[in-house]
């Protein structure tokens, strides 16, 4: 096979064992496209707002005690089966009260794809770095970042709803959620409203694509925030504990 753009193979005959074998190889007009993909993905993931403490939110570091264990097996189906499910577009919507591990899990899934093009921002972040372009790029700054995020195998947008609600934000979540959409690319959200909510906030066609290219997930656990806050509070009761007995046995 040759490829229709350049006229270059990319087939060609190996002997491996003995044996004549047909692998795949890049052509060069292939491989402009994956440097030009991988450029423009690490400047949107420079951009992005996950914080260094995220990193260590992965599946090896999942607290069971505090996490859903339905939530684990979900994010590690949905890796072992990620190249079926890119080929099929499928994403999730991870829907719940505050606190109870959905961004967890979306950083789980995206930190773990290593090697996969994976764009993880929240919501607030993406629309700031639009913004953040008209001063400087204009018009094409927007579609620039549009492009970006067309690119990547995956995309996780968190918090969704938490943004300020203006027809200008409302407009460019529909074209991002469109474009991932109509290029049939897999899309992870999370928000802590159900979808009515997001449909009296974003409208019909803009939830219904979302809807059509996820799987709705509701977690339902208990704020892994509120444990986190109740043994912070234990914790500082034994310190001060502590520290009022020693104060004492020196008067």
């Amino acid at each position: 096979m040759t490829c229709k753009t350049c006229g270059e193979r990319q087939e060609k005959l190996v002997k491996l064992f003995g044996k004549t074998i047909k692998v795949n190889i890049i052509c060069s007009c292939r491989e402009k496209e994956l440097e030009e993909k991988n450029q423009r993905l690490k400047i949107i993931k420079k951009n992005s707002l996950m914080e260094k403490s995220f990193y260590n939110k992965t599946f090896e570091n999942w607290d069971f005690e505090k996490g859903d264990t339905k939530l684990y097996n979900l994010g590690i189906k949905y890796i072992d089966n990620f190249k079926e499910i890119k080929e099929e577009g499928l994403g999730l919507l991870i829907t719940g009260a505050v606190g109870n591990g959905k961004s967890y899990l979306s950083f789980a899934i995206a930190l773990l794809k290593k090697g996969v093009p994976v764009v993880c921002i929240s919501i607030n972040g993406l629309l700031e770095r639009i913004k953040e372009t008209y001063s400087t790029l204009g018009k094409e700054g927007e579609w620039e970042i549009i492009k970006l995020l067309g690119n990547a195998d995956l995309l996780v947008i968190d918090d969704l709803v938490t943004e300020q609600n203006t027809e200008w934000s409302i407009s460019k979540i529909y074209t991002i959620i469109d474009s991932r959409y109509r290029n049939k690319l897999p899309t992870v959200v999370t928000t802590n409203y159900p979808v009515g909510i997001l449909k009296d906030r974003y409208g019909e066609r803009t939830v219904d694509r979302l809807i059509e290219m996820s799987t709705i997930v509701e977690s339902k656990g208990i704020s892994i925030r509120k444990i986190n806050a109740l043994e912070n509070k234990e914790n500082l009761k034994r310190f001060l504990s502590s520290k009022i007995t020693e104060s004492y046995r020196y008067l």
